[in-house]
């Protein structure tokens, strides 16, 4: 089926645009009147309701995709954005040689570990308590007779 020149209309029935353009799996659509702008919503995502073209994503999803500028998107930002593309974070195999478990076996501490021993640690009281900086504030502000507002009367009434 061609899309190129049918309206698209969102999930929460807003009127996304015209397609203009059809490329690597997915349809571009042009919005606007006077500022236009052009974003790339996956063929996966479209469907033809009683002859219009439904996306099963909203308008919001749609304006914060990646824009096209000039018929030239990135697709793997377009297909990342929708969901289509899934990114996985490893942690690092124990067994397997890489700079984390490396340095453990040759008793370097990983950054992490690092990192806490450079604040001292474990109840070190520079980060288990308040900073001076909060303890010099309170009195300035929250405990002063003279900042706190007066809600004895009302607005407006004599004291």
């Amino acid at each position: 089926m061609r899309l190129e020149g049918q309206e698209v209309v969102s999930s929460d029935d807003h009127k996304l645009g015209t397609v203009v353009a059809e490329r690597d799996g997915c349809v571009i659509v042009e919005s606007g009147h006077m500022f236009k702008t052009r974003h790339a919503i996956p063929n996966d995502f479209l469907h033809d309701v009683d002859g219009e073209i439904r996306a099963t994503v909203g308008k919001e999803v749609v304006a914060d995709s990646p824009k096209v500028d000039d018929d030239t998107f990135d697709e793997h930002a377009v297909k990342l954005h929708y969901g289509l593309i899934e990114v996985h974070v490893v942690d690092p195999d124990p067994d397997e040689a890489n700079a984390e478990t490396d340095g453990v076996r040759h008793g370097i501490d990983p950054a992490p570990s690092q990192r806490l021993g450079t604040l001292g640690g474990e109840n070190d009281p520079s980060i288990e308590g308040p900073s001076e900086l909060d303890r010099a504030d309170a009195p300035t502000y929250a405990a002063h007779p003279h900042m706190r507002p007066d809600r004895s009367t009302k607005p407006g009434e004599p004291r």
